[in-house]
């Protein structure tokens, strides 16, 4: 018993692109096995990500993008860089602007939803309104007071400036929203973001023209990522009208309930990483081999 709603924990971290390929195959199968949806917490290794559209010369700095083609040349796009000043370049699925991401620095979250469940998510604004208001409410249960700007951001209040601590992102497929983000632990992190992405060429008029030491910051060191979790999925249990659900109930990913939909996700995620998400031309170009 699962009561439909998976439940994805932060596991040994992935190359990007096998991180990407399952965001995208659980999207193609969670209709098919008639779940209702599920979070997902996951984090990156050194990568810098584009938006779907990103155009990367417009948001890289030239001396990533060359070091990045200089390892695809000699074949080793997998291999993890041991030297710090090299990182993996990978294209998301979903819109918005470029991100660098690390284990330390940042953690990534998921919200998938069943359309067919929940028709209220249709409109993308409400969309964003109701899930950012997921994220915000599970921040608040360890006393962070955020709200949402801009399109899909999430911000904090330092001083009387608003400050971004995470940007968000959609993509559908298969009658599914996948709604993804990213939140921000440590400065450190954005002191590396000023030297490895130029200024956005877009940006919400609550940025201000501000450079990234200025526009970003971080959540505190007292936040816990696996409290962040839990309450994230108690919030969506709570929105799908899931109220005290059975403490016999496994929503663990791994647990035998979800085994066929496990099998059919890391199935697919297995073809579109090789065919897509490791094709140089679809992270530098958006092209897809076909």
């Amino acid at each position: 018993m699962n009561e439909g709603v998976f439940y994805f924990p932060v596991c040994k971290i992935r190359s990007p692109y096998s991180n990407l390929a399952i965001e995208e195959a659980i999207s193609l199968h969670l209709v098919k096995h008639d779940l209702i949806g599920g979070i997902r917490l996951w984090k990156n290794p050194r990568t810098i990500v584009l938006g779907l559209s990103e155009n990367p010369e417009l948001t890289i700095a030239p001396q990533v993008i060359s070091a990045f083609r200089s390892r695809i040349t000699s074949g080793n796009l997998l291999k993890y860089p041991k030297d710090e000043e090299i990182v993996f370049l990978a294209r998301r699925a979903s819109g918005g602007g470029t991100v660098f991401q690390n284990p330390t620095g940042n953690i990534n979250y998921s919200i998938y939803v069943n359309l067919e469940k929940r028709m209220e998510l249709f409109a993308v604004k409400d969309s964003y309104q109701i899930l950012l208001g997921l994220v915000t409410s599970a921040l608040s249960k360890q006393l962070i007071s955020a709200g949402s700007n801009g399109k899909s951001d999430i911000t904090v209040s330092d001083g009387g400036v608003l400050k971004k601590i995470s940007g968000n992102a959609q993509f559908r497929k298969k009658n599914c929203i996948v709604q993804h983000g990213t939140l921000i632990l440590e400065e450190a992190l954005i002191d590396k973001v000023s030297g490895l992405l130029l200024h956005p060429p877009e940006e919400p008029e609550y940025r201000k023209a501000r450079k990234h030491r200025d526009f970003l910051t971080s959540l505190p060191p007292t936040f816990d990522t696996s409290s962040f979790g839990g309450s994230l999925l108690d919030g969506f249990l709570s929105y799908l009208g899931i109220h005290n659900a059975n403490p016999k109930v496994d929503f663990s990913f791994f647990s035998q309930g979800f085994s066929s939909f496990r099998r059919s996700v890391l199935k697919e995620s297995e073809i579109i990483r090789k065919l897509k998400y490791e094709s140089l031309p679809y992270i530098l170009n958006r092209e897809i081999p076909t």
